[in-house]
């Protein structure tokens, strides 16, 4: 299963990470996880090379792990629409492969 949290505060979307593999069929036959991953390359793309926002991002291979995560100030503010339609799309897939995907938001406290 596909884990995938959004980290929030003051209603404002600060990162988004997804852990693990699908498991909904064979590796390259993997229709969940190819939408998870053409979702995140997009989402990725729009932020970093289209708006030109400095998202930190890490990418680790082993254990499939993927986080993406606004800058503080302006930017963050210029990205809320790219990470809250991704979320939007994942909660949708969701609702579609719950047994694959599983997709929450965490509230950060004031003080991060």
């Amino acid at each position: 299963m596909t884990k995938v949290t959004f980290s929030s505060r003051g209603g404002k979307l600060l990162s988004v990470d997804i852990l693990g593999h699908a498991g909904y069929a064979e590796e390259g036959e993997d229709i969940v996880c190819a939408a998870i991953s053409s979702a995140v390359m997009l989402t990725h793309a729009l932020l970093f090379d289209v708006q030109n926002i400095p998202v930190d991002t890490l990418i680790e291979d082993d254990g499939a792990h993927i986080r993406i995560t606004l800058p503080q100030g302006g930017d963050m503010e210029r990205g809320q629409d790219a990470l809250r339609a991704l979320k939007l799309h994942f909660n949708e897939l969701e609702q579609n492969y719950s047994e694959f995907l599983n997709v929450m938001e965490v509230h950060a406290d004031a003080e991060d």
